[in-house]
């Protein structure tokens, strides 16, 4: 049976295929794109619970072999219209990344740690956004930015900032942030 982080990589090299027939201006169903999210999110529930779903009798076996089944059929899908598009031996590319992926010799990328997200405001005519602090912006700078702003900030774990309060407030906030990020503004003034 294949391990899951093959499955993973497998996904990774067909979605990255997909991305170029996108662009070469190849028609993708809805449908496909579906198949994809699906996929992944099953995948991703896999991995995370993957002892826990072992110790159910018969589960594990079967979400596999549905993983398996979809991964295999969104592979035989999109290299038909990678031949059709650019040709055999573009075709035969992704084949050999897809069979490489399968032999596990393609490394997954490293997960991103995630910190939760609390405190987001709910009522109407609130706004908020999110980022994550680079080292280099001092967070004092952000409280004055704040406070001149009249937002609320809230600092979560490893530098990941809420900012939240009246949609202005919060636009007048990021503006400031982004200029400090960026040395301009991007965003356009209403």
């Amino acid at each position: 049976m294949i391990t899951l982080d093959c499955l993973a990589a497998c996904w990774i090299v067909l979605n990255e295929l997909l991305g170029e027939l996108t662009r070469e201006g190849v028609f993708i169903p809805d449908l496909t794109y579906a198949d994809f999210r699906n996929s992944k999110l099953l995948l991703e529930y896999l991995r995370s619970y993957e002892d826990d779903v072992r110790l159910t009798e018969g589960t594990d076996a079967t979400l596999r072999m549905e993983m398996e089944e979809r991964i295999y059929t969104l592979r035989q899908t999109l290299m038909v219209w990678a031949e059709e598009r650019k040709g055999v031996e573009y075709r035969q590319h992704w084949e050999d990344k897809f069979e490489a992926a399968l032999r596990g010799e393609i490394p997954l990328p490293e997960e991103e740690k995630t910190a939760p997200i609390t405190e987001l405001p709910r009522e109407k005519g609130i706004g908020f956004f999110r980022i994550k602090l680079p080292e280099e912006i001092p967070v004092e700078i952000i409280s004055e930015i704040a406070e001149e702003c009249r937002v609320l900030i809230c600092l979560d774990g490893e530098r990941h900032l809420l900012v939240s309060g009246k949609k202005k407030c919060v636009r007048d906030a990021m503006r400031q942030i982004g200029e400090i990020f960026y040395g301009e503004s991007r965003l356009k003034t209403a």
